[in-house]
């Protein structure tokens, strides 16, 4: 049931979107959305008298014909509590999830950068004598880190495969 306090806070509700829509500068904006100002002015009044129609009806009702009535809505609030231990999994979960993400990109960089880097090696080799392995070594550091990165994936994988893990797998 609505209070006196949102029935007189609806009705002022109402009464405002009809001044609004009857008014010349709303009629200026040319203004035709799909859910007009009349939807809404519509929706207002319905309630306001649906709920007339129940305080009404519940006057004249006996205990037992109030009960019937009220069994035929039922209202359900349902609070899940998550636990501690469930919150700890998602978390972990969600954190392996994006470093994963970031190590498959980080390796992905690190594979275009090696690619990169023994191409110039050899365009520097074709220069003969004048030949200097700086391209080759920064090469094996763009290795190393990409296979450090691939380490990082699957120890994040497998840190949310643990996380993932229920009671029932212990």
């Amino acid at each position: 049931m609505l209070t006196s306090n949102q029935i007189r806070r609806l009705q002022t509700t109402e009464r405002w979107l009809r001044e609004i829509r009857d008014s010349e500068g709303f009629k200026v904006l040319n203004y035709c959305p799909d859910a007009t100002l009349g939807d809404a002015i519509q929706a207002v009044d319905e309630l306001l008298h649906s709920h007339n129609y129940c305080n009404e009806k519940s006057a004249s009702f006996t205990d037992n014909q109030l009960q019937k009535y009220l069994e035929q809505k039922p209202v359900m609030h349902i609070r899940r509590v998550v636990t501690l231990r469930e919150k700890m999994s998602s978390f972990i979960q969600n954190a392996a999830s994006e470093v994963a993400v970031l190590s498959l990109l980080t390796t992905g960089f690190m594979v275009v950068g090696t690619i990169f880097c023994h191409g110039v090696d050899r365009i520097e080799q074709s220069r003969g004598s004048e030949y200097q392995s700086t391209w080759s070594n920064n090469a094996l550091i763009f290795e190393g880190s990409a296979i450090a990165s691939i380490a990082v994936f699957l120890g994040a994988n497998l840190i949310g495969a643990c996380a993932a893990g229920g009671k029932k797998d212990a």
